[in-house]
């Protein structure tokens, strides 16, 4: 995997507490990491605004209500928010770090579920939202980056940050304000009048649903506002019409959560969630033996099919005095049914050969009665001399030589399948630091297509070289199908804003906003006061790469001064020496009247290390 080195933050620690371990996700409003809780010692999901969002009050303000609602809600399947705080130019959520992997990961390595593996994940979703909706919240945008599975199979949804409370007054309920949400999952409510409560997360929920088991969303078009018009004015289609195998009540399902009108839908997630264990229990378990209570089998397993298993051949006893054994063969639609040898009576059967829900019965015909002879003597002719009967092969040996036959055409077709098959699937090479040209020339032999979706800062990668694939290199795909890459933009830069002049702490912190690092030292200054910022290296506005050093040169005031004696000296060689070396003098007399004028005493005494500027004082006799 490509480290990305735009996230500064990598290595550094926020407010005294988290240390940034590993970059995991960029979102529109934060950036998320994972981070250890240095007080706790625990692993947590660190999600830190951006810093052009940081400064706008309006974006920070939504920010906190963001962890205030979130941290209201206790649900085993809500990711739970611990701590909100700004420091050091940050404003930062910390949240449960969950350790696994989105719904979407495993759409985009399976394609889609079986429908009882998708009941089995959104199960858990619902009670989530109506843990939300019973708090008096709904989460506005439910789809499969906010499905979070963990690597034990437990189900948690994510990001209730663009949650709002549901206005329980004239508004029947309803949310006003932004359109917020991805459009692909949006409900009709929220297009047309940007409103949104518990009925809107149903609808939502029923898209993810869809998704999950057809294996694509409903609706799809070349810009976000075809997509949106379509949930408008469309509705949403069977399951069954793409997937004919998806039985009629996970249709029914689907279609009540995604009704147009909102008072056609399930009221809440309750009553989703009601019904959705009702169909549950109708299915039968699949193949691979995951069941509603197994909900790991969708991270165990690596292939994108599912192996059905194998068919059975079952006899029906016969009737007395029929052959007691034979052998079915069945190749396409056809059967072939062998009578054991030495057996007596009929060579038939009936026998029922059962394979992919259809049963088909055949019997042998009766063997053929051998032509009668006429008997010898009869007239006054000679009989005719016997002639010897036509050899014929054993029955039973064509058919066993048919069988065998037919296997072997089996093997062979089945063999020339799984290596067409295993042709058409393709690994994924590593294309990270090529051009995009030369990514397309070395997938085109394989029939794979590549597509360039944007580009991020990166100090490894040269600047249009392709930075990370998706699949990423080692992933088998299908010919035909298509590699997403983004490019390297180069190091990211910025300028050195002014630091000189400012207190240590206010000037590393304003590098650290920009993602730089200081490094400071400290010098000696007679006009700097110690703690401030005397120059730095670069000088304000040069342009440097993102994550790279500062080196700055903090005052330390003024150098000290070893204080001389000037005891037995006249006031006035006392006071210049002393003042030359940057003191200040305090004169006082011993005795009410100065006789001599000349030093008595001193404090400090000589010898003495003291900061340039200190007071000393002298006594005079």
């Amino acid at each position: 995997m490509v480290t990305v080195h735009n996230q500064p933050l990598i290595g550094a620690t926020i407010d005294a507490r988290y240390r940034v371990d590993a970059f995991v996700a960029r979102g529109g409003m934060a950036t998320v990491y994972r981070a250890t809780d240095l007080r706790l010692d625990r692993t947590v999901a660190l999600k830190v605004m951006h810093g052009s969002l940081a400064e706008d009050h309006e974006f920070v303000a939504r920010f906190v209500r963001e962890a205030r609602a979130a941290a209201q809600l206790s649900h085993p399947a809500i990711v739970g928010v611990f701590d909100q705080g700004e420091a050091d130019g940050f404003v930062y959520l910390a949240m449960e770090y969950v350790d696994g992997q989105t719904l979407r990961d495993v759409l985009k390595k399976r394609g889609r579920l079986t429908p009882l593996e998708a009941l089995s994940v959104i199960e858990p979703v619902l009670e989530a939202l109506n843990a939300a909706h019973n708090g008096g919240f709904a989460h506005r945008d439910i789809k499969p980056e906010n499905v979070l599975i963990s690597t034990d199979g437990r189900v948690k949804v994510a990001d209730f940050g663009l949650a709002r409370a549901i206005v329980t007054s004239e508004t029947s309920g309803l949310t006003q304000g932004l359109l917020i949400g991805t459009v692909a999952y949006l409900a009709p409510e929220q297009v047309e009048r940007g409103v949104a409560d518990a009925r809107t997360d149903v609808y939502s929920a029923g898209i993810v649903l869809y998704e999950s088991i057809v294996g694509q969303t409903p609706f799809t078009g070349e810009t976000p506002m075809s997509v949106a018009y379509q949930h408008v004015h469309a509705h949403v289609p069977a399951p069954s019409t793409i997937r004919p195998e998806i039985p009629a009540e996970v249709d029914e399902l689907v279609l009540t959560a995604t009704k147009q009108d909102p008072n056609k839908r399930f009221a809440d997630a309750s009553d989703f969630a009601s019904s959705l264990r009702t169909v549950r229990a109708l299915l039968p378990v699949d193949s691979q033996g995951a069941t509603a209570e197994n909900r790991t089998v969708i991270l165990d397993r690596t292939e994108s099919t599912v192996t059905v298993g194998p068919w059975t051949t079952t006899p029906v006893p016969p009737a007395p005095g029929a052959a007691a054994a034979a052998v079915a063969a069945t190749t396409g639609s056809a059967t072939d049914v062998l009578p054991a040898a030495g057996m007596q009576g009929p060579p038939g059967g009936p026998w029922v050969a059962t394979g992919g829900g259809e049963t088909t019965v055949e019997q042998l015909p009766a063997p053929e009665p051998e032509p009668e002879t006429a008997p010898a003597g009869a007239g006054n002719e000679p009989p005719p001399p016997p002639t010897e009967p036509k050899r014929r092969r054993p029955r039973r040996f064509r058919i066993l030589i048919a069988a065998l036959v037919l296997a072997l055409i089996g093997i062979t077709a089945g063999v020339g399948a799984w290596a067409y098959t295993k042709s058409q699937i393709v690994t994924v090479p590593s294309l990270v630091g090529m051009t995009p040209a030369d990514a397309k020339a070395t997938l085109a032999p394989n029939d794979v297509s590549l597509t360039v979706a944007g580009e991020d800062f990166s100090a490894s990668v040269p600047k249009g070289a392709i930075l990370l694939t998706d699949p990423a290199a080692g992933t088998t795909i299908k010919r035909g199908e298509t590699v997403t890459a983004r490019t390297s933009a180069g190091p990211q830069t910025v300028a050195l804003p002014k630091v000189t002049g400012l207190k240590q702490a206010k000037a590393e912190a304003n590098l650290r906003a920009i993602g730089l690092t200081a490094q400071s030292s400290e010098e000696f200054s007679d006009s700097v006061a110690a703690g401030v910022v005397m120059s730095s290296n670069p000088k304000t506005g040069a342009v440097v790469e993102v994550g790279s050093a500062v080196s700055l040169v903090v005052s330390k005031g003024p150098p000290p001064v070893t204080v001389p004696s000037v005891v037995a000296m006249d006031r006035a060689s006392a006071v210049a020496k002393l003042q030359s070396l940057g003191l200040k003098v305090s004169v006082r007399n011993q005795l009410p009247v100065v006789v001599v004028g000349r030093v008595y005493s001193q404090n400090p005494s000589p010898g003495t290390v003291i900061p340039k500027g200190s007071t000393v004082t002298i006594t005079l006799v």
